[in-house]
């Protein structure tokens, strides 16, 4: 006996079946799923931990007389530490940059000092002003400084070095010689010069009787 012709569709029908559903979800173009949460808060740990071994330096040594800024510091600091130096190894950077900036200094102020004796030499070595004429020279650049009456300018010209350019000294002696052959005219807002009588210069403006 024949089975019925359902039975024979039945037996067929399972072949009908859609294929799995999952190839299709793959099939599309969304990439495999991103790493779990955990991954990274875990990757963020680590660059903590990483920072966290970053050495840490304490106050550098630093010559007497010599501060440094904080701030000015922290670049240096920040690539000592990215480089792994202990606290012994950055202060000899340290040391270094120390030594580099004094011998720079010390040239800029040895370069100063040798300016200042070239002009020394050359307003001694001067026709007009210098030789046998140096000390009459000088003195009458002070009494056109004295004469000038300039709270501070002495000091300037000292603190300077302006005071010994050739061209400066020779400027104060002509004027002092000017105010000593009566040829120097003060300003409109000078106090008037009294002559003084003899017994004032001989006695200092107490006159004997």
């Amino acid at each position: 006996m024949e089975p019925p012709m359902e039975l024979a569709s039945e037996t067929q029908a399972p072949e009908m079946t859609p294929a799995n559903p999952e190839p299709a979800l793959l099939s599309e173009d969304r990439g495999p799923p991103g790493p779990p949460q955990e991954l990274e808060s875990g990757a963020e740990v680590s660059r903590s931990d990483e920072q966290d071994a970053r050495p840490r330096y304490g106050e550098f040594k630093l010559p007497e007389g010599v501060t440094a800024d904080p701030d000015s510091l922290k670049p240096a600091t920040e690539l000592f530490a990215e480089t792994g130096l202990s606290q012994e190894q950055a202060q000899k950077f340290i040391d270094l940059a120390m030594a580099r900036e004094s011998a720079a200094a010390h040239r800029g102020v040895q370069a100063f000092v040798d300016l200042q004796n070239q002009w020394v030499s050359e307003i001694k070595a001067d026709p007009d002003i210098g030789g046998d004429r140096l000390k009459a020279s000088l003195a009458s650049a002070g009494r056109a400084i004295d004469r000038l009456n300039v709270p501070g300018l002495r000091e300037a010209l000292n603190f300077t070095g302006a005071g010994n350019h050739p061209a400066v000294v020779k400027a104060f002696v002509r004027l002092g010689q000017m105010i000593s052959e009566d040829r120097f005219r003060p300003g409109a807002r000078a106090q008037p010069v009294v002559p003084r009588s003899p017994a004032e210069v001989i006695y200092d403006g107490n006159p004997r009787t």
